[in-house]
């Protein structure tokens, strides 16, 4: 619910948006466009400039699947003078391609991709803001209509006599900064993402974060406000962009209980949180909330201590492991790990994977190194003889510690992790493999994946067919390959709300049918009839009972019924 207390606040809040922009009376037009990742991801940089233009702007998205000719079209049509592009890890390549076919605008690069990336600069019509843009733009465009000097405008390089050449740094006033909430349009369907910071604490080698110094702060009753305008938009799901969002605990605090106090019950809120850095008082909050209304961003990457100490991060992996034990029956927590940093070879990234995985998060993301320019991790590459791709997304190829061919390893696992676990449609067998059998998380994804994909990959399979070939790759990994049938074919039977195709042959009796439904019918009081319609039965068999499991699709009621011999 909306309180009274924060009407005049969103109403407060809603006006600031109206307030027509100072528009200046030279005329030079500007186009910005953002190539999303994919229609759910909103273009938030190319927003905020939009928002707090003083200038003559227009703007539009795109997404990465877009025909590229069309894009390049569009922006050579367009009736504009200047155009800005945001510049990502997911869309440089296609920047490239479009920075060499518009050759009839004055263009101006953001974004992180953009920021380190000089070699992207051409001659005197090409110009790079680096780091946050909302003023610096506006400087930009105060410079090019002949209201301002060059070395007036903040973060700024440029092509000058054949040299680069760079203004100076600025970071914009946070007080000044506004948010058009309104430009996500499709709250249902896109992630609105949400700041109440800007910067980041740690110096995490491999993240272009580390460079943003110092962290600022957003007024929190604007914060507040942004949150009360897409709940009352029924917003699906608000990401807060923040780099560390639980570091300053006075905001934490006060985010968090003003989410629950206006919880609309459909929206959930993420957020990348440092596991260890939660107290008692906080976590006590967290399980006040109303269950996975939250979902929590944990970048362990690494439980290596040497390797920890390399990347420049400070973890203390027994007390986050301790927190998120704490939290994860109510929330949603999404853990990472980074394959390929320095001092890690294949051994200990296997320990690292085993001791992460067996935290049993929802989701778990394996990622690869890749090479940001301008982090730690990429200006001493040479000391770890690191090699990386040549574009994006500038993947570790190998360095002295962990081979070419490990790496390939690993991503078997990857493949694993996100097709077996991550999707949540076998958690029994997850469960059975590695909480009652107790296996080695990372050599059963491994000689799984290796063995399913041994002769197509895994995205050839229909789900038939790919529950089958899982459970014969697991067979020689465990004591009773029955049972296991048993587990997997109880999570196939579960992940619809209709009978699936059955690949294997029932053998269920129907004298053994009808006392079994009889059962189910008298202690459950379920319509035999409906059992018999809309319910299918199998069973695992054993020495001394049999044990049977009976879903009826009519009402998705699941059973279990032991039967001794």
């Amino acid at each position: 619910m909306i309180t009274k207390d924060y009407e005049n606040l969103l109403n407060k809040f809603k006006q600031s948006l109206d307030i027509d922009h100072v528009r200046d009376k030279k005329h030079l037009k500007t186009l910005l466009v953002s190539i999303n990742s994919k229609y759910i991801h909103p273009g938030i940089g190319v927003h905020q400039l939009y928002a707090n233009s003083i200038h003559d702007v227009d703007y539009i998205e795109f997404t990465i699947k877009d025909d590229i000719n069309k894009i390049i079209d569009y922006i050579t049509n367009y009736n504009c003078e200047a155009v800005g592009l945001s510049v990502y890890i997911w869309n440089i390549e296609i920047i490239k391609l479009i920075l060499s076919k518009v050759n009839n605008k004055i263009i101006i690069l953001g974004g992180p991709e953009a920021s380190y990336n000089l070699s992207l600069i051409d001659r005197e019509i090409t110009f790079i803001i680096k780091g946050e843009g909302e003023e610096s733009f506006n400087e930009l465009i105060s410079y090019l209509k002949g209201d301002l000097p060059i070395n007036k405008v903040s973060n700024l390089y440029y092509y000058e006599n054949d040299i680069i050449k760079y203004t100076y740094n600025k970071n914009p006033n946070l007080n000044n900064i506004k948010h058009d909430l309104s430009l996500i349009g499709d709250y249902k369907n896109k992630i609105c993402y949400l700041e109440s910071s800007r910067g980041c604490y740690f110096n995490c080698s491999y993240c272009l974060a580390s460079t943003e110094k110092p962290v600022r702060f957003f007024p929190l009753e604007e914060v507040k406000a942004n949150i009360l305008f897409l709940l009352n938009n029924n917003a699906k799901i608000i990401k807060f962009l923040d780099r560390s969002f639980n570091i300053n605990k006075l905001y934490t605090l006060e985010i968090l209980k003003f989410i629950k106090e206006h919880d609309n019950g459909i929206t959930t809120f993420q957020f990348e949180v440092v596991g260890d850095h939660f107290d008692d008082e906080v976590i006590d909050l967290i399980n006040s909330l109303r269950p996975k209304m939250i979902r929590f961003e944990i970048g362990i990457q690494t439980t290596n201590k040497e390797t920890t100490k390399a990347i420049l991060r400070k973890q203390d992996f027994n007390l986050l492991r301790d927190n998120i034990n704490k939290i994860k029956d109510n929330i949603v927590i999404h853990t990472d790990l980074i394959a390929g940093l320095p001092y890690e070879d294949l051994n200990s990234f296997k320990k690292s994977f085993n001791e992460t995985f067996l935290l049993f998060t929802e989701e778990l993301q394996l990622g690869f190194l890749k090479e940001l320019k301008g982090t730690h991790i990429s200006n001493t590459k040479d000391i770890h003889d690191y090699e990386f791709q040549d574009t994006s997304p500038y993947e570790v190829i190998k360095n002295k510690y962990i081979t070419n061919e490990e790496l390939q390893i690993i991503k078997y696992v990857e493949l694993g992790v996100d097709r077996f676990y991550n999707r949540g449609e076998f958690p029994r067998l997850m469960n059975y493999l590695f909480k009652v059998l107790k296996l080695n998380p990372f050599e059963t994804f491994y000689q799984s994946l290796k063995f399913i994909t041994k002769d197509c990959p895994l995205s050839s399979y229909q789900v038939p067919d790919l529950t089958n070939i899982l459970y014969k790759s697991l067979c020689p990994l465990v004591p009773d390959v029955d049972e296991l049938f048993y587990v997997i074919k109880k999570d196939y039977l579960s992940r619809t709300n209709i009978k699936p195709k059955i690949f294997w042959n029932p053998n269920i009796t129907k004298p053994t049918r009808k006392i079994v439904y009889e059962y189910v019918s008298n202690t459950y009081k379920v319509n035999i009839n409906t059992l018999y319609g809309h319910a299918h039965m199998d069973k695992l068999e054993t020495d001394t009972y049999n044990l049977y499991f009976i879903i009826n699709y009519k009402d998705n009621k699941q059973y279990e019924v032991k039967i001794d011999k």
